[in-house]
């Protein structure tokens, strides 16, 4: 089976990685040539906690984003795994352009919200599914260290469910099928949904606040000062999912420190993305709790303040 993998960072290579050593075709897609040509030339070691998974450059299929619609014409593929940030979504959707009317299979790795409708209108006649995982993973060079083993969920919102057919979801299983036998705890859900904004909770606590005190995520539950903030935030939200029609778990917040306990010595995406210069995710991830509050006749004031924050940066 042909896999594409568009992203290269540390997720993808180790989805990617792990499902070519299980047998499968994989392509990765990157941002640019040059990432290509050091991928090609090097290869990527996966390292796990009882072993390591050596990929030598001849088994590496890496080529830029620019000419993935051409190759898709010519060889197409059976599932695409985008592993890009919500900020390089309009990007991907400019470079696949040419494939409007065709029929993709995307499993979404996204932080945050909107950019499922938009691969929607873009891609209208195609199978776009989301993928929670609490996949963890470092990258140095192409070497990328799975940082514990973690749950990955795949399945299409509530809104979607009743248009899915029986092809749909069989196409569905078969790419659970096959995480499960390169080494992942991959299952389909039909509660993507609540795993979604209960994913959109955590990111939009945990993540602005680790990038404004350039900390690790276990440090944010160190101090009480910092635990407080959290809980103005986590308090914000669930009343703003209660306006909306959400509800999550009565035990989210104890939820939410695990999750730190768990990550504590992960640098997030977001921190990550603060520190190197880039643009961040924090307008789907906090801006979006904003846009629901407004829609709700809500006011969100510490999301809003931390998005202009980090915005600022």
């Amino acid at each position: 089976m042909i896999i594409d993998v568009v992203g290269a960072g540390s997720l993808g290579l180790l989805y990617g990685g792990k499902l070519l050593a299980a047998g499968n075709q994989v392509r990765f897609w990157t941002r640019t040539t040059a990432q290509a040509d050091l991928l090609n030339r090097i290869g990527v070691t996966i390292v796990e906690q009882d072993r390591k998974i050596h990929i030598q450059p001849d088994q590496i299929q890496a080529k830029p984003i620019n000419e993935l619609s051409g190759t898709w014409e010519r060889t197409p593929g059976e599932w695409l795994l985008l592993m890009v940030k919500q900020t390089s979504i309009d990007d991907f959707i400019h470079e696949i352009s040419l494939l409007k009317d065709q029929v993709l299979n995307i499993a979404c790795f996204q932080n945050g919200m909107g950019h499922l409708e938009k691969l929607k209108a873009a891609l209208p006649n195609s199978l776009i599914c989301s993928a929670i995982t609490t996949e963890g993973a470092k990258r140095t060079e192409y070497q990328v260290t799975r940082a514990g083993t973690g749950e990955t969920r795949l399945g299409k919102r509530n809104i979607d469910i009743e248009a899915s057919t029986s092809i749909e979801m069989e196409k569905t299983f078969t790419l659970s099928r096959l995480m499960q036998q390169a080494g992942f705890d991959c299952t389909v859900s039909n509660e993507i949904d609540k795993l979604i904004y209960r994913k959109l909770l955590i990111n939009a606590v945990i993540n602005p606040l680790t990038a404004l005190w350039r900390i690790p995520n276990g440090e944010l539950i160190n101090k009480e000062e910092r635990k407080r903030f959290m809980r103005q935030l986590y308090d914000e939200t669930l009343v703003i999912y209660s306006a909306s029609g959400i509800h999550l778990d009565q035990d989210m917040w104890e939820q939410l420190i695990s999750v730190c306990r768990s990550t504590a010595s992960n640098t997030s995406s977001m921190l990550a993305d603060v520190l190197q210069g880039r643009g961040t995710e924090v307008g789907s991830i906090n801006g979006h709790i904003v846009r629901m509050a407004h829609k709700s006749g809500l006011a969100a004031p510490t999301h809003k303040i931390l998005l202009d924050l980090i915005e600022g940066l």
